[in-house]
């Protein structure tokens, strides 16, 4: 590791081929934060930024940049705690430039969309800022942590589809997050949970989708969670409940617009941890996505880690 113990992470692939059109421009603009090491992944490995954040930290660095989509910065982030648990996060700084297909961390984060622009605010010293993480944690003491939105039900489902077929991010770009959506909400039906919000009562019954949000946006740009901020100390909760598939679909533009805790069958709270469980009786597995990624099932505890992170 260099110097000035920065790492430049690089997803090529990011935003159908985003990243990789912007490269030269971003390193040209990055060039005032100099010397840095740069790696690329490459297609095929399993979460090739998480495993270089992780030996980068191990080997001294304290600066992690991220030039791709969502899941390599919450990949990064994965590493450094990998690398060191809350004292690696608590040392080590992520800056984000943003390519990806979605990009809704960096509007939650009031980061610049456009990558380029991202490297310039970081080269000028924009001022960076203590932000909240989301964490997930299953019975047998796995933990994964997330930038954005942790959530299950049709939203893991969303999250499956767009895994499966990575060719429609990429030919369709944002949009594909709506027609995979469109798709798994004609096919997926409420199942019976629970949810306990820090110590306020335990909502039971058919749900559709929850999102425990650190940020607002997700799903290429879905409002799902208006009030919720990412340095407040607080989760931003939203309970789809039974709602009919024909209902789903036809209430997805309030999604996008944010206006959906007006719904009947939406619930709205704020809290630090959140415990989730299957209803009783249910037999199938109810999946959670965590940033975009499958990370897990369902009995999970959420917890929120307040201004555990720096971003640059």
């Amino acid at each position: 590791m260099d110097s000035a113990r920065t790492l430049l992470i690089v997803n090529p692939a990011a935003g159908g081929g985003r990243a990789a059109r912007a490269l030269d421009r971003v390193l040209e603009a990055l060039a005032p934060l100099r010397p840095f090491d740069v790696f690329v992944t490459q297609p095929g490995l399993e979460r090739p930024a998480e495993s270089a954040a992780r030996d980068a930290v191990l080997a001294g660095a304290t600066r992690i940049l991220v030039l791709g989509g969502d899941g390599s910065s919450s990949q990064a982030l994965n590493g450094i705690y990998a690398a060191g648990g809350a004292d690696a996060l608590a040392r080590v700084s992520l800056g984000l430039l943003p390519a990806g297909t979605g990009r809704d961390y960096a509007r939650s984060a009031g980061i610049a969309r456009d990558p380029v622009a991202a490297a310039r605010a970081l080269a000028r010293g924009a001022a960076a800022r203590r932000v909240d993480v989301g964490a997930v944690t299953f019975p047998d003491g796995r933990t994964r942590l997330f930038l954005n939105v942790a959530s299950f039900g049709v939203s893991a489902q969303i999250a499956h589809a767009l895994e499966e077929y990575p060719q429609l991010k990429r030919r369709a770009g944002a949009v594909a997050f709506g027609l995979a959506t469109v798709r798994a909400g004609w096919g997926y039906a409420p199942v019976e949970t629970e949810v306990r919000v820090d110590l306020q009562a335990a909502q039971r019954g058919p749900t559709a989708a929850v999102a425990i949000a650190n940020g607002g946006w997700f799903g290429g740009g879905m409002h799902v969670a208006p009030s919720a901020r990412v340095d407040d100390g607080l989760f931003e909760v939203v309970r789809f409940g039974d709602l009919a598939r024909r209902d789903f679909v036809i209430s997805l533009p309030r999604l996008y617009r944010g206006t959906h805790y007006t719904h009947p069958h939406v619930r709205h709270s704020q809290g630090a941890e959140i415990l989730a469980a299957p209803g009783v009786g249910v037999t199938q597995p109810i999946e959670i996505e965590a940033d975009g990624e499958i990370v897990g099932a369902l009995p999970a505890r959420f917890s929120l880690l307040p201004a555990a992170l720096m971003l640059a």
